[in-house]
């Protein structure tokens, strides 16, 4: 694999009206599967359904505002800094507790091609709206699997 440099100012994003804006840093298609680094600017109280990765792990990286982060049916609360790793097979999710916007940075391994996952959530709610059934569907095609709502 060769060096890769990506420009923040000009990622891709993705805007979930009044949820969070997603942008992508770095893809699975750039890394050969590798590697694939996203952010998340999350409103406050909003956080991702209990879900599983059953190929990949992912590392969050806590980067502005306060969390709860659910880890195998644990709770643990996360501020700027604070990392946490979730082993593929992990049930988990995370929730902005704080009152302001909050940022978290996340990479999977190996990446395979996440990124896709997250552009169908998107494309499908530009279509009109996200449902659960929906969600978990997009997600199951990417090995990925919603076991729960938003804790």
């Amino acid at each position: 694999m060769k060096a890769i440099h990506t420009k923040y100012d000009v990622a891709e994003s993705m805007e979930f009206p009044g949820v969070l804006t997603l942008k992508v840093l770095l893809t699975g298609e750039q890394t050969n599967g590798a590697w694939a680094i996203f952010e998340d600017i999350v409103k406050p109280g909003i956080g991702a359904p209990l879900h599983i990765h059953h190929e990949q792990d992912e590392t969050f990286f806590f980067l502005k505002g306060q969390f709860q982060v659910h880890i195998d049916g644990e709770i643990h609360e996360m501020s700027e800094g604070d990392v946490a790793l979730i082993p593929k097979g992990t049930v988990h999710a995370f929730k902005n507790v704080g009152e302001q916007e909050g940022v978290i940075r996340y990479a999977f391994s190996p990446a395979q091609n996440i990124e896709e996952m997250f552009r169908s959530f998107y494309k499908a709610s530009l279509e009109g709206g996200l449902s659960d059934e929906e969600m978990n569907a997009i997600a199951l095609k990417h090995g990925q699997e919603i076991v729960g709502p938003p804790f």
